[in-house]
């Protein structure tokens, strides 16, 4: 299948989570994925929540601007062309530390289902 990033619709967290995302593919999109993938945004200031993944492997490839993820409290900056692989059973929270937004592919392995994010408001 054939994605264009910059056409798919951007949705929007909840204020107290505020954050961007664009859901590329799930079990959703493609029935027998073996992983997802989404594409993010953090605004400069914007803090993700912390959370865990039971059994996902999660991988964040940086395209734009500088970011940090904290896993088990260990920091870990992200700048472009900068790649983070996040084991399971490991709690993190991702931030926006530059001036500018913080942008990055999120591929999960295996699939997640990405129905709580469909639900955040869509902007335009």
């Amino acid at each position: 299948m054939f994605f264009d990033i910059s056409k798919l619709t951007q949705l929007k967290a909840p204020a107290s989570e505020e954050r961007f995302a664009k859901l590329i593919f799930d079990n959703r999109v493609i029935k027998e994925a073996p992983l997802s993938m989404a594409y993010f945004t953090f605004k400069p200031g914007q803090i993700g929540p912390r959370h865990v993944h039971q059994s996902e492997v999660e991988v964040y490839l940086c395209t734009k601007g500088k970011g940090m993820v904290l896993i088990e409290d260990e920091p870990h900056v992200l700048t472009p062309d900068t790649l983070l692989y996040i084991p399971p059973r490991m709690f993190h929270e991702t931030r926006n530390i530059g001036d500018g937004n913080f942008e990055f592919y999120a591929i999960f392995g295996p699939m997640v289902n990405f129905d709580n994010i469909r639900a955040w408001e869509e902007v335009s």
